[in-house]
């Protein structure tokens, strides 16, 4: 990028910001690109609006001045930028969303975030939200609030262009809030939470059916099982290095079977 923005060859497109008020106005904090929080209400503060090719320039034009003032060298004015005026974040999150989905592509956190911004869904901001909470990858949390499953990449393309599919609105969000919340009450830990493994046992717990039957136990069982798991198992869980999904299952499996008189608690140790 560095060599890029000093090529006389390299075409200076138009770039995009967009007033700062857009975002204080929604209690959102902004950060300059050295992490500094920039306080609501500081004047003349602008946020780019991300396109394919404007992401990369910003971030080089910052660092080849930020050289320069150590070397005291020539710094670069960045040039065409124009002001873009939004009348919404919602109306600002479709457009980066439309301008990015077949260009540069979004990681799994910009997708969500642009997502809930574009959308105005309660159970993209959710996600996104958890993400960042956890330190977690998209398609884990996603699991959590929509049991066991991803989204199509269709699905996420859509909801960045603020186009959102109608049952999303019927999931009962507080199901992935509770799996969490029993999870951090057992003590597993935040790492072991944050990747699939403990996510999909947790499915494949709730979709077992005892004795060949048809009714599964579900998920209300399976987190009252997940209550009373002894601290071996939560070590075992926390600390499993292979294997994971078989292992963590197994552990509940056998506190599920002892909770209903299938196996002695001798039998199990």
């Amino acid at each position: 990028g560095k060599d890029l923005i000093t090529n006389e060859h390299f075409d200076k497109v138009p770039l995009y910001i967009t007033e700062a008020a857009l975002f204080y106005n929604a209690d959102i904090e902004l950060k300059d690109l050295n992490g500094n929080i920039i306080p609501k209400g500081t004047p003349n503060v602008y946020v780019p609006v991300d396109k394919a090719n404007g992401y990369w320039q910003w971030a080089s034009y910052h660092e080849h001045n930020l050289n320069a003032i150590v070397k005291d060298d020539t710094k670069l004015t960045i040039e065409n930028v124009r002001i873009k005026k939004f009348d919404s974040l919602q109306e600002f999150g479709k457009y980066r969303g439309v301008n990015n989905v077949l260009s540069r592509g979004f990681n799994g956190l910009e997708k969500a975030g642009n997502a809930a911004l574009a959308t105005q869904q309660e159970f993209f901001n959710r996600v996104f939200q958890k993400a960042l909470e956890l330190k977690a990858n998209i398609s884990v949390v996603t699991k959590y609030y929509n049991f066991g499953k991803t989204l199509s990449l269709k699905v996420w393309n859509s909801a960045m262009q603020g186009v959102c599919e109608a049952k999303l609105e019927e999931y009962d969000l507080t199901i992935g809030d509770t799996i969490i919340k029993t999870l951090n009450d057992m003590k597993i830990s935040k790492d072991t939470i944050r990747h699939r493994y403990m996510i999909d046992a947790i499915t494949q717990l709730a979709n077992y059916a005892p004795n060949g039957e048809d009714k599964k136990i579900g998920l209300d069982e399976t987190l009252n099982t997940i209550k009373i798991l002894n601290e071996s198992s939560i070590k075992i869980i926390n600390e499993v290095k292979s294997d994971h999904v078989n292992t963590i299952y197994s552990e509940m499996l056998t506190q599920y079977l002892k909770n209903h008189g299938v196996i002695k608690e001798e039998q199990a140790a």
